[in-house]
């Protein structure tokens, strides 16, 4: 016989009389009313969205029905030229900013022998008698400079597998100028930044030097002192000569003898 714990429990009670007046707590009362088992599990309901596709997948290798039909014929599709004579020749601008990042012979590598054509880096005294222009220039010329070289460096060893190829310690005594060149530039921006910090600060300190002067409306930002007491002189002069005219009484005004009563 079947039985399950909603019918011994109804049994138990039952049987018991004399508790006829005890109630069940009430997390007891949902099995009384259930009747179905327990499950957390989800039900599976077939989806019926009526989309013919479903289940055509080329992960899965599930291929279209026998009544699908596709809007692209395999005899439609462009097959691919494999042949490189066959092919359309590209048209290249000769004048691309990117042939920049190539070799001069704008090949794909550069040989071991151009790579040692190379001369020293920059010094740090040849470096400081640049302008600003001039190191701007130098500084992108380096920078596009290691870029061919770490491009070089890839497509050897993409080239050449796990043995490599020729050029690669002709290219790291490259990098090494290139980078020493860099460094330099960087020394000598940090050189000549210190130089104007501690021009500024004194500048503020020294009353001779206007650091708000406007120089393109022809104010002056450095006045020597002699030029500045000399000026405050004249200034001075001409004050006290304006108040001494000041300071004279009116002059009299002469009465006429008509005005003058008897």
């Amino acid at each position: 016989m079947h039985c399950t714990s909603a019918s011994l429990l109804k049994i138990n009670l039952l049987s018991s009389s004399s508790r006829a007046s005890a109630l069940p707590p009430s997390f007891l009362l949902p099995a009384f009313i259930q009747t179905s088992p327990f499950s957390s599990n989800p039900s599976h309901n077939a989806r019926k969205d009526h989309n013919r596709n479903r289940g055509v997948s080329a992960l899965r290798h599930t291929g279209i029905g026998k009544n699908q039909r596709l809007s692209v014929r395999v005899s439609a599709l462009p097959q691919p030229v494999l042949s490189p004579a066959r092919r359309s020749a590209v048209e290249v601008d000769p004048d691309h900013g990117l042939w920049a990042f190539f070799p001069k012979e704008r090949t794909r590598l550069s040989t071991p022998e151009e790579l040692n054509m190379r001369g020293r880096g920059w010094t740090i005294q040849e470096l400081r008698a640049k302008d600003w222009d001039d190191l701007h220039k130098l500084w992108w010329t380096c920078v596009k400079e290691r870029n061919r070289i770490a491009t070089g460096e890839v497509e050897r060893k993409r080239l050449g597998g796990r043995f490599g190829m020729y050029g690669e310690f002709e290219a790291g005594e490259r990098l090494k100028e290139v980078k020493g060149t860099m460094s330099g530039v960087r020394f000598v921006l940090t050189e000549r930044w210190y130089a104007w910090e501690n021009a500024r600060v004194q500048g503020m300190e020294d009353e001779e030097v206007d650091l708000y002067a406007d120089v393109e409306m022809g104010e002056r930002a450095y006045v020597p002192s002699e030029e500045r007491e000399d000026a405050f002189s004249l200034g001075s002069e001409d004050d006290a000569r304006s108040d001494r005219t000041r300071s004279l009484p009116p002059p009299a005004v002469s009465r006429s003898s008509r005005d003058v009563r008897v």
